[in-house]
């Protein structure tokens, strides 16, 4: 691959980082209210010197814009400190890297499992076009891609959780479990994330159907296809080595899409259903309006979506030499 075209895509990256710090930045402060208001509706008559005081140790000082609150700000974020916590005063990246091996865990497996998933099928029909079992397919796999992840994560959570008690209340392990895993502690962690995982892939698998199964149609109608069909290659090789990785084009650049909507969706997934992950970490402190938290946690999950954008550019290069990253 090109080294010009891989410094280009790192410079671009690098880019959209500090824009994104800068915006992270201005829209907490732009929010109603302020920390130090929640701080002082605990004291009975709180005196303008503590609230000066409060003020100095939230980094406020000056109002919510204040130019050394930024300095401090954009040191903390490009050397990936992050500050303290305003609740606990605990170290924002402390928690998050207690929190993020969650998320990774949830995001991850369900992204692999819905492209392994997804795309056999979408492939699979392929070869039904034409018949009345095709519609039957898309239409099912169109009504469950549409319904939003929060509202299967509840009627899974409802039923298999609450009702029949099949899978616990709460996603929650010991991180000693991925970190030292055994049989046991692996099923035990496959048993908490059922049902969180279950909820992504169900959407994401029917969505990647319908764009390889739509992306199949496509370019068996290309002439290459044709000429194939005219030199007496059976439908099978044509669809499975010809067609297939031809469609993967649309397929890799619907991947990188979705890897956003995923990871939002994993955010929504984890406050319903427990999992201490970077989105019930970003929940809680938007309520208690913990910015070094808030803020240093959408950074990491801004990171991990654009790490993987990056990647996924990469590999759509590769499987079409004629696109440049």
């Amino acid at each position: 691959m090109n080294p010009y075209l891989i410094v280009r895509k790192v410079i671009q990256d690098a880019i959209l980082v500090v824009f994104i710090v800068i915006i992270l930045y201005v829209v907490f402060r732009l929010m109603p209210g302020s920390p130090v208001d929640l701080f002082l509706h605990g004291l009975k008559h709180p005196s303008v010197a503590e609230k000066i005081r409060i003020e100095k140790e939230l980094g406020l000082y000056g109002g919510k814009f204040n130019f050394a609150g930024f300095v401090t700000y954009l040191k903390d974020m490009f050397t990936f400190r992050f500050g303290n916590d305003y609740e606990n005063g605990e170290s924002v990246l402390f928690i998050i890297s207690q929190a993020l091996p969650y998320t990774l865990i949830l995001f991850g497996t369900a992204a692999v499992l819905s492209f392994i998933i997804g795309i056999p099928l979408g492939i699979y029909v392929s070869f039904l076009r034409g018949r009345k079992s095709e519609g039957a397919v898309i239409t099912g796999a169109t009504l469950l891609n549409s319904i939003p992840f929060f509202v299967i994560a509840i009627v899974i959570f409802v039923y298999l959780a609450g009702y029949y008690h099949i899978f616990p209340l709460r996603a929650v392990f010991p991180l000693s479990y991925l970190s030292h895993p055994t049989l046991s502690s692996l099923a035990t962690v496959a048993y908490d994330m059922a049902m969180p995982v279950v909820t992504l892939l169900a959407i994401e698998a029917m969505g990647h159907l319908l764009t390889m199964r739509a992306a199949m149609v496509s370019v068996l109608g290309e002439d290459f296809i044709t000429t194939a069909k005219a030199k007496g290659v059976s439908e099978k090789n044509i669809m499975l080595h010809h067609a297939a990785r031809n469609a993967m084009v649309p397929v890799s650049t619907r991947m990188a899409l979705e890897f956003a909507f995923l990871m939002s969706g994993a955010v929504i997934v984890e406050v319903i259903f427990s999992v201490p992950g970077m989105g019930s970490t970003l929940y809680a402190a938007t309520l208690s309006q913990d910015y070094p938290l808030t803020e240093g946690a959408l950074f990491v999950i801004s990171l991990v979506v654009i790490l993987t954008y990056s990647i996924i550019d990469f590999i759509h290069s590769w499987i079409d030499p004629r696109i440049k990253v």
